[in-house]
């Protein structure tokens, strides 16, 4: 069990899409920090920010367009909310799962909230264009087992199903038709696997193939940045690995579109690299609670020193 983390240096963790839920910055509107980061960031993610991130009902919120842009505003919210109240925070790594990488991006002090907000809108609108070219429905499967690499090995028997995401040693997601990924679903059953697959609401398999398309609007959109060398590293679930690179980090933000999240990967990175102090800020904090699964020996026990802070936005106005 993860111990209450201690006094930081933290390795700072955002979530990706599906934690969007309606009014899940309406708190966060109301704190000053937050309100003035998000202020800044309606040029570029649209002057309906705050509805969207208050009020939208989910089956609207939760639209590829809409749900890209409430949840790159959540946390930032989140994240300048916290430093306010914490000055003088000192970080060790940033991590952003999926989408979350942009946010991670800015903790790291790589990307101006302005520029993050404008490649979020770039990346909310070419994912949401191509999900209008689908000629049948697809989507994402959450699977949960013993060991995910195990569901990985046996992919080969389910055509037209892919991994999307591999986010702890027993969960991750796959992407493809909804036709295909029910077919999984009965192979699984079929063969006595220990498997368990949920259809997440989301309009397709983000981190396929299927969204090799939008790969020219993101890289139009990455060339304008301006990517500084990040204050400390971030680690990218494209590629696994800690990036330090402004070169190659524009490289990966593009490549993301179409490439398996590799979290696990990323989290077993940081504590590689001397991360042990986990923290996630959010209206439900998500990968941060993943830790247990991640930071794993091999005999099941907890790598030593880990810890984990979550801290809900709640908790952030008082």
């Amino acid at each position: 069990m993860l111990k209450f983390a201690m006094p930081g240096p933290y390795c700072v963790m955002f979530a990706g899409q599906s934690i969007q839920e309606s009014g899940m910055c309406r708190e966060l509107w109301r704190i000053p920090a937050a309100r003035r980061v998000l202020e800044r960031l309606k040029p570029s993610l649209g002057a309906d920010l705050e509805s969207i991130t208050t009020e939208m009902p989910n089956g609207e919120l939760a639209l590829t367009f809409n749900a890209q842009r409430a949840i790159h505003a959540h946390h930032l919210g989140n994240w300048f909310a916290y430093g306010a109240a914490h000055p003088g925070l000192e970080l060790s790594g940033a991590i952003g799962h999926s989408m979350g990488v942009v946010a991670a991006l800015v903790a790291a002090e790589a990307l101006s909230v302005e520029d993050s907000g404008t490649f979020i809108r770039a990346r909310a609108q070419s994912f949401s264009e191509v999900c209008k070219t689908f000629t049948e429905p697809m989507g994402l499967a959450a699977v949960s087992t013993d060991d995910f690499q195990d569901v990985v090995d046996e992919l080969a028997a389910v055509e037209g199903v892919s991994v999307a995401l591999h986010n702890t040693i027993g969960r991750g997601t796959l992407g493809g038709t909804l036709k295909a990924l029910e077919a999984f679903s009965r192979h699984a059953d079929e063969e006595g696997w220990p498997v368990k697959a949920k259809i997440l609401k989301v309009e397709g398999p983000y981190h396929t193939k299927a969204f090799s398309p939008c790969r020219p609007a993101l890289a139009k959109a990455a060339a304008a940045l301006k990517i500084a060398a990040p204050k400390v590293p971030v680690y990218m679930g494209t590629s696994g690995a800690a990036e330090t690179d402004p070169g190659r980090i524009r490289e990966l933000i593009v490549a993301q579109a179409d490439s398996c999240e590799r979290h696990l990967q990323a989290v077993r990175a940081a504590y590689a690299g001397g991360c042990r102090n986990f923290l996630e800020a959010g209206f439900k904090p998500q990968p941060v609670t993943w830790l247990s699964d991640q930071l794993r020996a091999d005999d099941g026990a907890l790598l030593p020193g880990v810890s984990a802070l979550a801290v809900k936005t709640e908790d952030l106005g008082r």
